[in-house]
């Protein structure tokens, strides 16, 4: 949609708010376009995708900056003739596999999002994977009615069935279990190799 379309629907009152109700001005029409348009899922997918990469540039200066600190150190230890301390080679080696389970973290990250096949699984997949441990997230866990209200938050019947249809066929393929609950949860990825 373009801006100026985006910015005429906007204004347009909502013929269900009473009267009194009705918030005016540009004020109003701005924040009402600028809510359409974060709410469309092209944004939302830009939006995941960068943070995606921000993520993995964040890693992989993280990843360089350790590994020079680790040369510095062993370079440092080396012109004085002495070995590294213990607690320091230690503390290193706690550092290397911390950053390498946050490398594979990511890579199962990356390979639960390559799952998807079209815009309304990447969406679903990218708020799974917000809430699985092994996939780097943090969130807690996700449920089925919050996922809907999040993905399609206009509650139209054709948005949310596409989401629907999205989250059954990635169940039906063993990417995403539903419980009874109502808690959705991405699948090991050992499970996808069939």
């Amino acid at each position: 949609m373009k801006l100026r379309t985006l910015i005429h629907l906007a204004t347009r009152p909502d013929p269900s708010e009473p009267e009194d109700d009705r918030p005016r001005g540009v004020r109003a029409a701005a924040r009402r376009a600028a809510e359409t348009v974060l709410q469309a899922p092209q944004v939302q997918d830009r939006a995941a995708s960068l943070k995606e990469r921000a993520q993995e540039l964040r890693a992989a200066a993280r990843s360089r900056a350790d590994q020079h600190l680790e040369g510095l150190i062993e370079s440092a230890a080396a012109r004085r003739g002495e070995s590294t301390p213990s607690e320091v080679a230690a503390l290193l080696a706690r550092r290397r596999r911390e950053r390498e389970e946050q490398a594979a973290r990511l890579r199962a990250r990356q390979a639960l999002l390559a799952l998807a096949e079209g815009p309304e699984q990447r969406r679903v997949l990218t708020l799974v994977a917000q809430s699985t441990p092994w996939a780097g997230g943090t969130e807690p866990e996700v449920r089925y009615t919050a996922l809907l209200d999040r993905l399609a938050p206009s509650g139209s019947a054709e948005a949310e069935m596409g989401i629907h249809r999205a989250l059954w066929t990635l169940a039906e393929r063993r990417v995403l279990a539903v419980s009874p609950h109502g808690v959705v949860t991405a699948c090991p990825l050992t499970e996808q190799a069939n």
